[in-house]
């Protein structure tokens, strides 16, 4: 009997546990989800329609380490890809490793107390080539366009590679992430001497 009634439980808390699925249509409307980037087919080609689009779920958004200049952020990011032939959002959960003292005003700063003339182009080259950013990404899980789970994965993979400038998409996410926590845009950071 005690058997019975643990089976029914269990059979009931499977099917009852809430699924993490997200749709395109949820994406678009909610307001806990930014859009960081969108590219449509339709301009390229007329045949094609669709498109890629990049949300990050602000809800998401959790600091991992708080020890300034130093910042990881971690949060949840998703890749939409639509088209007559694939309708697919990808989860990803991104980690983001920020150290403020590459910001483009941290450089500026620093350059006007050593040197009364310093050369933009040259800050900003500098800024361009060591953003402060390295980030680590994985999959969590991939749906269908309507919210359908295809699997669940979480994978350990956590190699951090260094992002600048010109990695738009990846260094805006980053951004969107550091202003959801903190109201500042990463290169408005300014550490004090």
């Amino acid at each position: 009997m005690i058997r019975r009634i643990l089976m029914l439980v269990l059979v009931f808390l499977a099917f009852t546990m809430p699924t993490e699925a997200i749709s395109f249509q949820e994406l678009k409307t909610s307001p806990q989800f930014k859009l960081i980037h969108s590219h449509e087919y339709a301009h390229y080609t007329p045949v094609e329609n669709g498109g890629v689009y990049i949300y990050l779920n602000t809800y998401s958004i959790e600091s991992v380490q708080y020890a300034p200049p130093k910042y990881t952020l971690r949060g949840t990011y998703y890749m939409v890809y639509t088209s007559s032939y694939q309708n697919e959002i990808i989860e990803k959960q991104l980690t983001v490793n920020y150290d403020t003292n590459y910001s483009l005003a941290t450089l500026i700063r620093s350059s006007r107390t050593m040197n009364p003339s310093p050369s933009m182009i040259a800050l900003i080259q500098a800024s361009e080539s060591n953003s402060g950013l390295y980030m680590s990404d994985i999959d969590v899980a991939r749906y269908e366009a309507d919210g359908t789970v295809k699997w669940t994965k979480y994978s350990a993979d956590t190699r951090k590679f260094p992002v600048n400038r010109n990695h738009r998409i990846l260094y805006d996410l980053a951004d969107a992430m550091f202003m959801s926590v903190y109201q500042q845009h990463f290169d408005d950071i300014v550490i004090p001497w």
